[in-house]
């Protein structure tokens, strides 16, 4: 199901699950202020912080600290203490809190991935997608070059939309086009979504949800969906799932609109994909996976399920 767009409202809006990933705080181009108005306008269940939220590498090359980074931290506090829950997936930008894997911090609980059950029963692993990165895995240097270049592009889209604003256009991004006119930029990005396409299949889940590629997109790949968070520090958005288990795309931009979805030739959505985006999949008690966890599972912790009906496979999740 396609939903139309929808402006930002002063109402708070209840979810059941958020995702966000790549805020890159620690970094000049996060988007943290952006991000608060969003948290303060929304309250939900499950709250999914999915990897490179805090720079790491940035801090430890350059100390970049500003005020409304507290206040963000104290937001996601507040959030659970008021029976949210949250859960922290490590990426590769904030891999030093590796070591503290399965330990809780103030309600927050930290993973390297998580099975997530939507309130229909589908189920979605939910992971960063560094790991299957061969650039991440294998070239930790060039891996750093690609990131300065990217900083550098990203100082040059800032000055240019600053000049765009006065002339009176919108918002414009240069790496998004390029991430859409590069060959292999295109390459990589389709070699991407079919290796998480692949580790869905290996856990016998619905779907995944990852982030890591800064470019939020939503599709079907044959039978499992494909869903990326985007990141915050260009296209500001997030994944967000309501109380029947359908999941949207939202996105909040520079003239405060935020919708579901962008005209024709925006550079980080998807055309929707090859199928019936009503068809999530091929239920698991079909293949004799429902109810219970895929051997792929043994040891991921999984969230959601205690309140998720049982497997609806007419519903579907929205472009």
């Amino acid at each position: 199901m396609i939903s139309t767009p929808e402006q930002i409202s002063c109402e708070k809006k209840t979810y059941r699950s958020v995702w966000i990933s790549d805020v890159h705080i620690g970094t000049r181009h996060a988007q943290v202020d952006a991000l608060l108005d969003f948290l303060k306008q929304i309250e939900c269940q499950y709250l999914y912080l999915v990897g490179d939220i805090i720079d790491g590498w940035q801090l430890k090359s350059k100390w970049h600290w500003r005020d409304d980074y507290n206040v963000f931290i104290q937001k996601l506090l507040r959030k659970s203490r008021k029976d949210t829950q949250i859960i922290y997936i490590t990426g590769n930008h904030d891999e030093f809190l590796e070591k503290f894997i399965n330990i809780n911090f103030g309600g927050i609980s930290l993973a390297r991935e998580v099975i997530h059950t939507a309130a229909d029963g589908k189920r979605y692993l939910v992971l960063h997608g560094h790991q299957f990165d061969g650039l991440t895995q294998f070239n930790r240097v060039l891996e750093k070059v690609g990131t300065k270049l990217y900083d550098w592009i990203l100082d040059f889209n800032l000055h240019f939309n600053r000049l765009r604003r006065r002339l009176g256009f919108g918002y414009w991004s240069l790496a998004g086009y390029l991430k859409y006119k590069a060959k292999s930029a295109v390459k990589y990005i389709t070699e991407y979504e079919e290796a998480m396409i692949h580790m869905a299949h290996k856990h016998n889940v619905q779907g995944v949800i990852c982030g890591h590629i800064h470019r939020a997109e939503m599709k079907m790949m044959g039978k499992v969906a494909y869903l990326n968070c985007g990141d915050w520090v260009e296209s500001c958005t997030a994944l967000v799932e309501d109380f029947d288990g359908n999941i949207q795309l939202i996105k909040l931009h520079e003239n405060n609109a935020q919708h579901t979805r962008r005209g024709p030739g925006s550079y980080d959505s998807g055309d929707g994909g090859e199928t019936d985006p009503g068809t999530v999949g091929t239920p698991d008690h079909e293949r004799g996976g429902w109810p219970g966890r895929s051997p792929a599972d043994s040891g991921i912790l999984c969230i959601g399920h205690e309140d998720a009906s049982a497997p609806d496979y007419d519903s579907g999740f929205f472009l």
